[in-house]
């Protein structure tokens, strides 16, 4: 329990201590913050900002509720007033200024007198002759007064007792703040009305000190109604200027009554009036369904939350992928993984060149689905060639990826080969069965290849950006395993770890960017073939991804809507919303359950006010100290209204099997480099030919004068490396 702010030790301090009182009655109000230009708080932290080191000054200001009757008082004082019982309090100037004007209205009866007395004595004789009403004649300003004291009458009231106590080295200097401490209270004061003055100090300073230590009531306690307390004492606004004062940057919001603290997966704690309760998203429910958006400044505490809700869905025994384009944050996961799911684990590092995992983008299962898994990897090529793509790049480009999946054993490395190789497009049209496709090649690309300057200009753009990705050995030797060693269908339905370290200083920038938007389409494509999976036999798994907008293509906003019915559940980072196009911007704000957002910059701010409001404004959302969020949680389905947290510490309990993961990872998942380059090597040196195409059609063998020991003949296509 923290300390009493009493319980100071003031050995070799002078104290002095005075109480204030009300002048008046009760009933006779104080000057309220309404009458104030300023905050009258300005003029109370003022007087505490003068002390100085050694020195104290304390004011307290004790309340209790008091029943309704306290008003009795004032009610009879203003009937009494208005009847002309009791005589109203006034004023010295409105005391002149009544006695004036009665003198004035007196003076032309007085001159009547002499000169109609026969018209005075008629009036006189029908009982008209002056006299002063017995009832009082109030002026506008004691009227004004009046109404003020009806206006307290009307407000619940509270009896109050203020003390100020003061310590310092000197008590010269004791007594110096003490009288500017209590002269801050005089501007409360209301001329003809009521003020506050220092009562007499009974009891010896010891005693006036365990008073207010005990918070004991004065023996007579005085009525302030809410609007005289308010103005007493409140925290200060922004027209107060004394410095030193530890103004609140940011607005704390209540959490929902409603908010999950079991069974969920923790992330945060709550800030509302100091009251840390952790909390997170309920699991297993469409809550964590409905995906996670974060967003906020670099080392704000993002990738912090992640950490602690992925380190939780491993030790669950959860199927979970995370895509770091920064590599930190992969490896930091790896010595969390329990010693039971080391086995789980696919460590996916491209730069790991010496055992490079096989991820045939165009391998496919059911060829149904060729036009959809075609969709999503133009897309994601889109995404990162959008300033020269054109409509005849995509046209072209399409051709060229769904030729490709319609004959097995192809990879990504066939689309710049078919082409500008005669002979390996006559190898591979040859076995298309589309008609539509195989009329392509026959009739359009053969006419555009009778235009020499044509052909350039459309084969061109492709060449450079495909060829030029694929022409990373690392890439290219990923890519070009004609069999993939990962099953992403797999991963997800067995409840597997995908680590994937997009580190862009090991692949570079573009290539890592573009190899992570090929992940995610690939990812959601398995998602999508849970189709045939009964809905409720389909396990939950969990996709992170960090810096998300280097890796959403066109798609994405499709992929936010659908994957909550496939159980693939998103959680996304980034630094500010200009990241994202309109479309995906839309797309996220739109389909996601939880929104979570650090500090962010003032453009960001303007943009996602709406959002928060009006609980927090855009300031608000500006000023958040570091680690400290504002939260829209899914919570049963439904959105909660906005509140304040604090990120969980990052994770505790490293259990470091984190190499031992890593070593399993790539003699499982890995193949041998050199083995890997001499199939691709072997690929690209071959001669194919429409001859070559026939015989294997036949069940036959061709071999041509190309084929040497030096260039052995494609391998069959059950091997597992070749291309």
């Amino acid at each position: 329990m923290e300390r009493d702010y009493m319980q100071e030790d003031l050995a070799g301090l002078s104290t002095c201590g005075e109480s204030l009182v009300l002048t008046k009655e009760s009933f006779f109000p104080l000057r309220t913050f309404r009458d104030f230009e300023v905050d009258p708080m300005a003029a109370v932290t003022g007087a505490m900002s003068e002390i100085k080191e050694g020195e104290r000054i304390w004011m307290q200001i004790i309340v209790r509720p008091v029943p309704d009757n306290w008003q009795g008082a004032g009610h009879q004082y203003a009937q009494e007033v208005k009847t002309g019982i009791k005589k109203v309090k006034l004023g010295l100037s409105e005391l002149i200024r009544g006695t004036v004007e009665e003198v004035g209205e007196m003076i032309p009866h007085a001159v009547e007198q002499f000169t109609n007395p026969a018209a005075q004595a008629a009036r006189i004789a029908k009982g008209s002759a002056p006299s002063k009403s017995d009832a009082p004649r109030l002026s506008p300003g004691q009227e004004l007064e009046l109404k003020m004291i009806e206006d307290k009458l009307t407000r619940v009231g509270f009896e109050v007792g203020i003390r100020v106590f003061t310590a310092a080295l000197e008590s010269k200097n004791c007594q110096d703040l003490l009288r500017g401490a209590t002269a801050s209270f005089r501007q409360f004061s209301v001329a003809n009305l009521n003020s506050l003055d220092k009562a007499p100090l009974t009891g010896g300073i010891e005693g006036f000190k365990n008073a207010m230590a005990s918070r004991e009531f004065p023996a007579k306690p005085y009525v302030l109604d809410t609007a005289e307390l308010a103005s007493l004492f409140h925290l200060p606004n922004i027209s107060v200027e004394t410095p030193a004062i530890a103004w609140a940057t940011y607005k704390k919001g209540e959490p929902p009554a409603n908010i999950p603290t079991s069974d969920c997966t923790y992330f945060a704690q709550t800030t509302f009036r100091e009251r840390l309760t952790k909390f997170g998203i309920k699991n297993h429910t469409d809550d964590r369904r409905k995906h996670m958006y974060l967003i906020g400044k670099t080392g704000t505490g993002k990738s912090t939350v992640f950490k602690n809700m992925i380190v939780q869905d491993i030790q669950n025994g959860e199927g979970v992928a995370v895509l770091d384009p920064h590599g930190d944050l992969v490896k930091d996961l790896l010595d969390f993984i329990p010693p039971e799911r080391i086995k789980d684990v696919i460590y996916f590092d491209p730069s790991d060149v010496k055992y490079p995992i096989g991820l045939n983008l165009l391998e496919l299962q059911d060829p149904s689905q060729k036009n959809l898994l075609a969709s999503g990897l133009l897309d994601a090529f889109k995404k990162h060639f959008e300033f020269s793509w054109g409509p005849r790049l995509e046209y072209l480009l399409n051709n060229a990826i769904l030729t490709l999946l319609d004959v097995p054993g192809t990879t990504l490395l066939g689309i710049t080969r078919i082409l500008s190789d005669k002979n390996y497009q006559k190898y591979i049209t040859y076995k298309i069965k589309d008609p539509v496709i195989r009329e392509f090649w026959d009739k359009e690309y053969v006419q555009m290849m009778g235009n020499p300057k044509l052909h350039s200009e459309a084969v061109a753009p492709i060449q450079n950006k495909v060829g030029r990705f694929l022409s990373s050995s690392t890439i290219r030797n990923i890519m070009g395993q004609r069999t993939s060693s990962l099953d992403l269908e797999d991963i997800m339905n067995s409840g597997k770890i995908l680590l994937i370290n997009l580190s862009k200083g090991q692949i570079g920038a573009d290539n890592a960017n573009l190899l992570g938007s090929l992940l995610i389409s690939r990812i959601n494509f398995a998602a999508m073939q849970r189709v045939r999976i009964p809905e409720a036999e389909r396990r939950d798994f969990y996709l992170y991804a960090d810096e998300f907008q280097n890796f959403a293509s066109g798609s994405f906003a499709s992929i936010l809507s659908e994957a909550r019915k496939y159980r693939l559940n998103l959680h996304l980072t980034h630094q500010y919303v200009e990241q994202l196009p309109e479309e995906m911007r839309e797309a996220v704000f739109g389909n996601v359950g939880t929104m979570i957002v650090f500090t962010i910059g003032a453009p960001d701010a303007q943009l996602l006010e709406k959002e928060f409001l009006p609980y927090f404004t855009s300031e608000d959302l500006i000023s958040l100290d570091r680690y400290h969020l504002y939260a829209k949680l899914s919570i049963d389905g439904m959105t909660s209204k906005p509140f304040s947290a604090i990120s969980l510490p990052p994770p505790e309990g490293k259990l470091y099997h984190g190499q031992e993961a890593i070593e399993f990872s790539r003699s499982t998942y890995g193949r041998d480099a050199v083995e890997v380059e001499d199939k691709i090597k072997r690929w690209t040196e071959r001669t194919f030919s429409l001859g070559m195409a026939i015989a294997e059609e036949k069940g036959e063998h061709l071999v041509e004068p190309s084929v040497t020991a030096e260039n052995p003949p494609e391998p069959p296509q059950d091997d597992k490396i070749g291309s």
